[in-house]
């Protein structure tokens, strides 16, 4: 069932939506009439292609379906991943974009909410059609960083964290990076300053701030600048815990710096409970 959705005006000038294909950009924007109200549907090209393209009668529309949606999915606008052995697809920072009066109780988690595997699942790559599975298509009505920041225009938000990275995670006999040791230490270390008992830093902890400085292409400067930023303002403190979380909120974080930068002179971070260091307070006055 179609649902009334709403678009910004900065969707049409987003660089990132610029560079998509024409048929890709329509098949974004009828991706937030076929998720539910909570972002989500099942990722199966044919319900996608019934909901989007009804009309359409090239045959090829199916195979431009499934390639539209492995484009989305690698500008990050959509996050494609399993949970419950359903394949399901989420438009991201959904909930940052479409206020959804009365939204009805979704029946499939956010990727953030679900216990999903590092690696993209092959199928979903290809998006090719489950054809002997015998499993027939659910009903359409129930299939919705994320969207991105500008109406699915795109910037690194989406988050991030969460978010579909069909990378695989760094092998156990691989030397651990410096700077990603360094980015995770430094979490870890202002954690502990805080109060808080000193987290271990895991595997997941390193593919994340990998990823984040890799794919993302956040200097380690800038990683650690978000780190005292968000530690020095009395809201995000409590959030950002995880280089998973650091990693879905950063563009959040340096709009918001840089805004905050651009209403206060000279700039600088809200002050936080626990005393900051001379690097900390250096760091987050020059994030954003």
């Amino acid at each position: 069932m179609a649902r009334i959705r709403s678009i910004k005006p900065e969707f049409f000038t987003s660089l990132t939506i610029a560079d998509l294909e024409l048929s890709t950009r329509l098949t974004f924007i009828g991706l937030w009439t076929y998720v539910d109200d909570n972002g989500v549907g099942l990722a199966d090209p044919r319900l996608i292609r019934a909901a989007i393209w009804p009309l359409e009668e090239a045959p090829d529309i199916l195979q431009r379906t499934r390639e539209d949606l492995q484009s989305l999915h690698t500008a990050r606008l959509v996050t494609l991943y399993e949970a419950s052995g359903k394949a399901l697809i989420a438009v991201s920072s959904w909930s940052e974009h479409q206020k959804v009066s009365h939204p009805r109780k979704p029946r499939y988690p956010r990727p953030e909410d679900a216990q999903i595997r590092d690696a993209t699942p092959s199928h979903q790559d290809s998006f090719e059609s489950p054809k002997d599975s015998g499993n027939s298509p659910e009903n359409l009505q129930s299939p919705p960083e994320t969207l991105r920041p500008e109406q699915g225009a795109g910037s690194r938000e989406q988050g991030a964290g969460n978010r579909g990275d069909a990378e695989p995670s760094a092998s156990a006999d691989t030397p651990p990076r410096a700077d990603v040791e360094r980015v995770c230490k430094h979490l870890a270390d202002v954690l502990e300053k805080s109060g808080s008992k000193r987290p271990t830093i895991t595997a997941k902890w390193r593919d994340t701030t990998r990823l984040m400085l890799d794919r993302d292409e956040v200097t380690v400067e800038r990683a650690l600048a978000a780190i005292d930023w968000a530690h020095a303002n009395s809201f995000w403190q409590a959030h950002i815990l995880t280089p998973m979380k650091l990693r879905e909120k950063y563009e959040t974080l340096r709009r918001q710096a840089a805004g905050d930068q651009r209403r206060t002179q000279p700039a600088g971070p809200q002050t936080a409970d626990r005393d900051m260091t001379d690097e900390e307070i250096r760091n987050a006055s020059n994030f954003g």
